[in-house]
């Protein structure tokens, strides 16, 4: 009897369907789209391989691949229009990936529309530059704690793939150096742990930059639990704005190229505060820190930024807000600090579902510019006064 019912259990196996085998199933689904080059005067988009990823309930189970005409144009047909189906459009173009975002069929719908901009490439950084840059300073019993937000932008229409080459293929674009006695990186939005190299002052990044905007946040410690400290580091590129920050009512704060701005009291934690302007690309920033003292940090992490975007126009808002993997939720005291919380926690949690094809862009910007409206709102409230 035993016998029989495990060969059962073979046969059961056998026959069942694979998820690959599931998802090749023929459906009434159909994906077509573009390609089009958004450099003035671009290449050509003419016979380009593309890659249809296929996705059910947010596992890759199967792919397909096409080759776009003359006008750069691609279809895929017979796809599964269940709800648990989603689908993304990947490329390579001159050493460049893009992919679309989640593509997925609404109730009765047949056919999706996806159109991929794909940019020439440049070897030169020239276009590269740094709009805004924040560093903020905890200060811990065995040392500093250093959070760091970047707004790179890349002002051209072209992608650029680095001119040096790390290894085999792989090209070094962006740079940033570290401070003395820099340890335990670790990046996090705009950044990837498989791109990221080691370099003799700080680290590289080899991921293409495509024109537009992208933010990049990383930390570390530094292994100095000395009272004083000289943050020094190296300016890679042309940068409009700068902000350090370093916790501490008491704490003493001195450089030659930074400007001493007004503190800012943080969820009842003062942070002195160092600004600078147009720095050139080349410049090395010094810092000289003293009286430096450990503080509780664990509420202040949350709203730090937050007072950083609020001045300065709206960039970068709840990427200091270590994402889920990160950061557990602070203990709140009021029902204002509690909303507070709860909107940068979900916006947080809207950009992981993003960047995982588990929400089209167009809901994407649509609840986030919700959602920043809303955090907006209650901190006017709570300069107000009206929130107590």
């Amino acid at each position: 009897m035993i016998k029989r019912l495990v060969w059962l259990v073979l046969v059961l196996i056998i026959l069942s369907p694979s998820p690959a085998a599931l998802a090749a199933e023929p459906g009434g689904g159909v994906i077509e789209g573009q390609v089009v080059n958004g450099t003035a005067g671009g290449s050509s988009v003419a016979n380009l391989e593309v890659t249809l990823q296929v996705y059910q309930g947010g596992t890759q189970v199967d792919t397909a691949t096409a080759l776009t005409d003359a006008s750069g144009r691609f279809s895929f047909e017979g796809l599964a229009t269940e709800p648990d189906y989603s689908y993304q459009v990947v490329l390579t173009f001159q050493q460049a990936e893009y992919s679309t975002g989640a593509l997925s069929f609404g109730d009765g719908e047949t056919t999706k529309y996806a159109e991929v901009t794909v940019y020439d490439a440049t070897t030169s950084d020239e276009a590269v530059k740094v709009e805004m840059a924040h560093t903020v300073i905890y200060v811990e019993p065995d040392g500093l704690r250093v959070e760091e937000y970047a707004l790179v932008a890349n002002d051209s229409d072209r992608t650029y793939i680095g001119a040096r080459e790390i290894t085999d293929g792989v090209r070094e674009t962006l740079r940033f150096s570290l401070p003395d006695k820099a340890v335990e990186l670790q990046v996090r939005r705009g950044l990837m742990e498989c791109c990221v190299y080691g370099s003799e002052d700080g680290f590289v990044d080899t991921m293409p930059l495509l024109p537009g905007k992208r933010e990049l946040v990383y930390s570390y410690r530094i292994s100095d639990s000395s009272k004083e400290y000289t943050f020094s580091r190296r300016v890679y590129y042309p940068t409009g704005n700068y902000d350090l920050l370093v916790q501490g009512e008491n704490v003493e704060v001195a450089s030659d190229q930074l400007a001493v701005a007004e503190p800012l009291f943080i969820s009842d934690i003062w942070f002195k505060h160092l600004s600078g302007n147009d720095l050139a690309a080349g410049d090395v920033l010094v810092a000289r820190f003293s009286n430096l003292r450990p503080a509780s940090t664990q509420s202040a992490i949350l709203w730090v930024v937050l007072a950083l975007v609020v001045l300065t126009g709206g960039f970068g808002l709840a990427y200091y807000v270590s994402r889920r993997r990160h950061l557990q939720p602070a203990v709140i005291e009021d029902d204002l600090s509690q909303q507070k919380q709860r909107l940068l926690l979900e916006l947080s949690q809207l950009d992981d579902d993003f960047e995982d094809g588990k929400i089209d862009a167009k809901s994407y910007r649509r609840l986030r510019a919700e959602k920043k409206s809303q955090l907006l709102f209650l901190v006017q409230k709570e300069k107000s006064g009206s929130g107590s």
